[in-house]
């Protein structure tokens, strides 16, 4: 009996935000092909969403589209959201922030190509600021060294936003995790912890194995590795 069903390409990309939660928290899912809803089923699902991924409770049957709407309904049903009420709302900050990452790094969704002058610009100043604000935000409610989570003592829905951003990212283009190391070296630890969880690790074992550094596919993917050779 399943408990869910995420409708996803095979890709790393916004798919390991949800797969990494459902991993972490032991939920039985399977994913389907982002074709079987999109784009042509996209409108006639309850709660309709303009692209994937979908996420099919199966209790409720009931669709959720938008990953972070995803990530916060999971999170308030397997309680992965901080009790106090700044952070409860630092937590969907988070994963907001980590979608502006993604809608940035890939250029606003592939509406232009980088180009070498802008890619420069946007890694040494945008994206080092985006890691510089989870690091400070870690560094005032959680982390604390080697130890610790982003906004507490206990992992919540932002660690595994924040690892699915990050991890992600420097797996798929290793040079960033050396940004990563100088700009937020707290960050990136708590992501190879989060990363070496038991259910997690697993996941990642086999899903790497299969894909190896994919990030998001297509032209956008290309035009991103070309700006790391």
């Amino acid at each position: 009996m399943l408990d869910y069903k995420l409708y996803y390409w095979d890709l790393p990309f916004r798919g390991n935000f949800i797969q990494l939660f459902l991993e972490e928290v032991g939920a039985r899912y399977e994913r389907c092909e982002a074709g079987d809803l999109y784009p042509k089923q996209r409108l006639t699902i309850r709660n309709p969403g303009m692209a994937p991924p979908y996420l099919y409770e199966c209790k409720s049957k009931t669709y959720y589209a938008q990953m972070p709407a995803i990530l916060m309904h999971l999170a308030r049903e397997y309680d992965y959201l901080p009790q106090k009420a700044e952070t409860h709302t630092l937590a969907l900050k988070s994963i907001l922030d980590c979608n502006d990452v993604l809608m940035e790094i890939t250029n606003f969704y592939g509406m232009t190509m980088w180009d070498r002058e802008s890619w420069k610009q946007f890694r040494s100043s945008r994206l080092a600021d985006w890691m510089q604000i989870f690091e400070k935000t870690g560094s005032k409610h959680g982390l604390k060294g080697d130890s610790g989570f982003l906004l507490g003592d206990t992992i919540s829905v932002a660690d595994i936003a924040v690892t699915a951003l990050f991890g992600t990212l420097t797996h798929a283009f290793p040079t960033l995790g050396r940004d990563l190391r100088t700009h937020a070296p707290q960050v990136a630890g708590l992501c190879q912890r989060v990363e070496s969880r038991k259910s997690i690790k697993a996941f990642l074992d086999k899903q790497r194995s299969k894909l190896g550094n994919t990030y998001c596919g297509g032209q956008i993917e290309a035009s991103l590795r070309q700006m790391m050779d």
